[in-house]
């Protein structure tokens, strides 16, 4: 397999193309699920170890990888922590970042499988300057060639970070020799400390930039840039399921360009699984709506306990390669969980068929999958199914859902029936979208068949203790109320038990609750007048819907009072004067998932502490006579 001459090229962004992932592509499914296609790990992983001195730490990989066309090389940029001292030491010029100094190294294949790194001469370790160093002090490297900019000093681009909201951009003409880090402007306080991975977009006509968000959990942000130096934040992109809470949590998102869509390798950081690392397939249509392809589902399996990618996967940053029909997906893996500067990730490669990130496959074996598509437009010769095989039987149809034989298919709108015994079905060849937009959400709450539960009321009157009631710093109970306090900071904050028995509010409230929707009430004091009073619902205790409420506190009880209907969308609870988190789920799936309910001054209150008694929700029917919410 080394000796063989490889035939790559990065993959077209075909318009005539569409994969079965693309939920805008698939109308029906039966008999049939989504699941990633099937990666073979190459024999020889891991393709290179961590043989040389100033190698003291792989930590995580990180790895960049390119087929450079122009020169006829694969060109890979590493990540290399030196957490040793005495590595350290040895640094041209010792200089740490977190505490530990930083290498980035470079190694280049011509086969992809056999690797060189090349003595550049450029920095020095240990009194030798024979390294394939590049780069030095900067942490979570991205490296992209970039054939837009007409600069031939800008072509390699590199983007990295120093810690959260600290990130710099640096320049190269050959990805080799690096000018001085730049100063990137309009990165939020809380991005970076990940994999950051950046490119030029040919769908937006603009460089973006993928990072992490940090709020208490991993989150995934993008942020654009007209010229590489000065972005515009898109905030938040993707998160982890309610489900999985902070216990999965978003990690990296190295994103690329493949047939018309934007797929990327996700990193789920398991923090309550052994601190493992999963690497999934996600897809999007702009680069903004992000869709995991099968939540849970791994696109490169980590190996058994105890093999070298037991632990841990990073998949590479970079464009899809293609060889004899083959994606090679380079990637990190590790047989040491995530945890700890010291700890080796190494190169490996996984290969996938060409097209094959994810297919549908029959779920009972013995019977046929059936997929129906929307409306297409048969765009060129020759039509073609991707898929295992050669088993599926497919028929077209007009928009009336009478059969179009197949010679007549040129040119028309049709619907596509596509039955299958066995395989996998990755997408179509000679189509093309006619509605781009993706298909709307159907919520069954606003179904005039959906009946609602019997209304139910939930209160804490705190007669005895604070029934399981906490606080921001603290939570003291007294006879009939509770108080929040706060130690040095005008923010106390209550708020009820997110654990099961402790709290009758868990849960998905159209049935915990009742009706069609929810009345919060409570009664407030504080010793200080002054600012409104806050309620906040949770999605389990992560992402937070927010209401200000008109009540304003005072030394007298007053009481304050939220209304909401669980049928709204998003922009319906925004306009009935809810605000949604920056880390928040919707507000369907916050219903469905209730976890804690929050009672906090508004900043503007400034108050140290405040009294809270009789705290209730009660389901409203909203029938005839009642006005909706």
């Amino acid at each position: 397999m080394r000796s063989l001459l490889f035939l790559l090229l990065t993959t077209p962004l075909l318009a005539d193309k569409l994969l079965v992932l693309d939920t805008r592509m698939i109308e029906s499914a039966e008999n049939a699920r989504l699941m990633p296609g099937t990666v073979t790990k190459h024999a020889g992983n891991p393709l290179f170890q961590a043989d040389k001195p100033w190698e003291n730490s792989m930590n995580n990989l990180y790895p960049n990888v390119i087929w450079d066309e122009e020169q006829k090389v694969f060109k890979m940029w590493y990540k290399c922590v030196l957490a040793d001292k005495e590595a350290i030491a040895q640094m041209d010029g010792p200089s740490t970042v977190h505490d530990v100094g930083w290498y980035l190294l470079y190694a280049t294949s011509k086969d992809g499988i056999t690797w060189e790194k090349p003595e550049l001469g450029l920095h020095a370790f240990g009194g030798t300057k024979a390294t394939n160093i590049v780069a030095r002090d900067c942490p979570n490297v991205g490296v992209f060639k970039d054939l837009h900019d007409a600069d031939p000093a800008r072509r390699y681009k590199m983007v990295s970070d120093v810690g959260l909201g600290k990130p710099q951009v640096r320049f190269s003409a050959d990805g080799i020799h690096w000018g001085e880090a730049i100063k990137a402007e309009g990165f939020g306080a809380q991005n970076g400390d990940t994999h950051n991975n950046a490119f030029w977009d040919e769908g937006s006509r603009k460089y973006v930039w993928f990072t992490k968000l940090y709020l208490g959990e991993r989150l995934v942000a993008r942020l654009e840039s007209d010229d590489f130096i000065h972005w515009r934040n898109n905030g938040l992109m993707l998160r982890s399921s309610v489900s999985e809470g902070r216990g999965s949590q978003t990690y990296c998102m190295p994103v690329f360009r493949h047939a018309g869509l934007y797929l990327g390798y996700l990193m789920m950081y398991n923090v309550s699984k052994g601190r493992t690392v999963d690497c999934e397939l996600v897809w999007s249509p702009d680069g903004l709506k992000w869709q995991r392809v099968a939540p849970g589902v791994p696109l490169i399996p980590r190996g058994p306990k105890g093999s070298y990618d037991s632990e841990c996967i990073y998949a590479m940053a970079g464009p899809p390669v293609i060889r004899d029909g083959r994606h090679l997906i380079f990637y990190g893996g590790d047989d040491f969980p995530h945890t700890g500067w010291k700890r080796h990730c190494l190169p490996c490669l996984a290969t996938l068929r060409e097209d094959g990130f994810a297919g549908y496959e029959p779920i009972d074996d013995g019977k046929t999958a059936v997929l129906t598509t929307r409306l297409l437009r048969v765009t060129s010769e020759p039509f073609r199914v991707i898929a295992d095989g050669d088993a599926v039987e497919v028929t077209g149809m007009d928009e009336s859902g009478q059969k179009v034989e197949k010679s007549s298919w040129a040119g028309k709108t049709l619907r596509f029936r596509l039955s299958m015994p066995r395989g996998k079905i990755y997408g179509l060849e000679g189509v093309a979208l006619v509605d781009r937009k993706l298909p709307a959400e159907v919520n069954p709450l606003k179904s005039a068949d959906w009946k609602p539960q019997p209304v139910k009321s939930h209160g804490f009157d705190f007669a005895k203790d604070a029934q399981f009631w906490k606080g921001v710093d603290k939570v003291t109970a007294h006879d009939g109320f509770i108080t929040a306090s706060r130690e040095g900071r005008n923010l106390p904050i209550a708020f009820s038990s997110v654990k099961a028995g402790e709290s009758p509010l868990i849960g998905d409230w159209t049935q915990v609750v009742g009706g069609r929707g929810a009345r919060i009430s409570c009664r407030v004091r504080s010793a200080k007048p002054g600012g409104r009073v806050m309620i906040e619902v949770f999605a389990s205790d992560v992402g937070a819907w927010q209401f200000e409420t008109k009540t304003t506190f005072s030394s007298d009880w007053q009481e304050a009072v939220a209304e909401l209907r669980y049928d709204w969308s998003d922009d319906e609870a925004r306009a009935a004067g809810w605000k949604q988190a920056a880390n928040g789920f919707s507000w369907r799936e916050t219903m469905q998932n209730i976890g804690k309910l929050v009672v906090v001054p508004s900043a503007a209150g400034a108050q140290s502490s405040f009294d809270l008694d009789d705290v209730r929700v009660s389901g409203v029917e909203h029938g005839r006579n009642e006005p909706d919410l």
